[in-house]
């Protein structure tokens, strides 16, 4: 049995020792950021601590309301925000704590849908982030912060269809022609003939961008030093997210129905409480985590891998590993949800991949008749009344995404 001084030296995934995070533990819970906020430091040392304990896959809403806000056995999730409030809160100060220089030589997040921390070491130099930045800012490009297309529109769909593609790195649109199938038809029926515009929804994920303006990044076998690279947000959109706002827009119009296309941050959960709602994008969107936490179906972002879970069967997973380059990934999973009754009392339509290919997975099965009529031939045939969620396979070519298959449902 290890002592207590090999324990708090063992590395943990990611080459950091407990020595190290703890000691840098203290310096963020001492730095400016956090300081004023009792909550959050002891939030962040309570997930902190419990992780390097080995219990950190077992962090859950529940646990954190008892053991750190003294939160008794009435506690109920869907009726108290306060771990979800103070989560993200712990996150916007580690973030300041990091951006003001609270340099301790390990990097301490808390990843979007999840309470397990996870660590890194910022002190050596980064071994992968050039192909990562390389592809980010080849896939992704910069687009208008809001967008509305009403029925009168028309004439400029298409044209605003294609410069929306064009921005997010695609090259190709389907011309609208047919009417969609009675499936499709039935699918989309909450979201139309609404007199205020549906929300379409893409994140904005965050890129490693090469910092100095005097010389070319290197290439991408080299490492990159940490201090070369700065973090841009709200800036970029994925192709994947772009993909599904382009064939969603076609299917509203098809539909006469106006719908706002919006971006990154800027959509609040007031926004998705006025209109029906679509969402997009896996990892990157923190309302579709949000709004799928409590799901059967839902997301888990661990150490080694992102995930898609079974809340029914927690020994059932689809696993796709962590930081590899979008180029060597060869399979993914994405998850779609369709909430007649969310909780922003409004319908709300959820297409998240994994990966952007993943997304773009996701998208497809939800505008191509082919997909979706194989499915609701196998769904209940009450299906179109009822809320449901299907997780998705698919394999990848290049960049572009196979056939989206079905490998488990669940309609309620």
């Amino acid at each position: 049995m290890a002592t207590a001084s090999q324990q708090d030296s063992r590395a943990l995934p990611g080459g950091v020792s407990q020595s190290a995070i703890r000691t840098c533990l203290e310096h963020l819970l001492a730095s400016q950021a956090f300081a004023g906020s009792r909550r959050s430091q002891e939030f962040l040392r309570y997930v902190v601590e419990e992780t390097l304990a080995g219990r950190g896959s077992q962090i859950k809403e529940r646990n954190i309301a008892t053991d750190v806000f003294g939160k008794g056995a009435g506690f109920s999730s869907q009726s108290e925000s306060i771990v979800r409030v103070n989560a993200s809160e712990v996150r916007r100060r580690l973030k300041a704590a990091y951006e003001s220089g609270c340099e301790a030589g390990v990097l301490v997040d808390l990843p979007l849908g999840s309470y397990q921390p996870i660590f890194c070491a910022t002190t050596s130099l980064v071994t992968e982030p050039a192909p990562a930045v390389k592809t980010a800012v080849e896939q992704e490009a910069s687009v208008p912060r809001r967008v509305r297309i009403s029925p009168s529109d028309h004439p400029l769909l298409a044209l605003l269809l294609v410069l929306l593609l064009a921005a997010g790195g695609l090259t190709a649109l389907r011309v609208i022609a047919s009417r969609p199938s009675a499936s499709l038809d039935l699918l989309w029926k909450p979201f139309v003939d609404q007199r205020i515009p549906v929300l379409i929804s893409l994140p904005s994920p965050t890129v490693l961008a090469w910092s100095s303006a005097d010389a070319a990044p290197p290439p991408p076998t080299e490492k990159v030093p940490v201090s070369e690279l700065r973090s841009l947000s709200n800036y970029y959109v994925g192709v994947g997210a772009a993909f599904g706002a382009a064939r969603f827009g076609e299917q509203l119009a098809l539909r006469h129905q106006a719908f706002d296309v919006m971006f990154g941050t800027d959509v609040a959960f007031a926004d998705l409480g006025r209109s029906p709602s679509i969402l997009l994008g896996g990892f990157t969107s923190a309302w579709g985590l949000e709004m799928t936490r409590t799901l059967r179906f839902r997301f888990e972002q661990l150490p080694g891998s992102l995930d898609i879970l079974d809340g029914d069967h927690p020994d059932t997973r689809w696993r796709t590993l962590r930081w590899k380059n979008s180029a060597d990934v060869s399979e993914g999973y994405a998850l779609v949800s369709r909430l007649l009754h969310s909780e922003t009392g409004r319908p709300l339509l959820i297409a998240a991949g994994v990966h952007p290919n993943d997304t773009q997975a996701a998208v497809e099965f939800l505008t191509e008749e082919r997909y979706f009529d194989a499915f609701a031939k196998q769904a209940p045939p009450e299906w179109s009344s009822k809320n449901f969620q299907v997780v998705l396979h698919n394999n990848v070519h290049g960049h572009s995404p196979g056939s989206p298959v079905v490998v488990a449902y669940h309609v309620w």
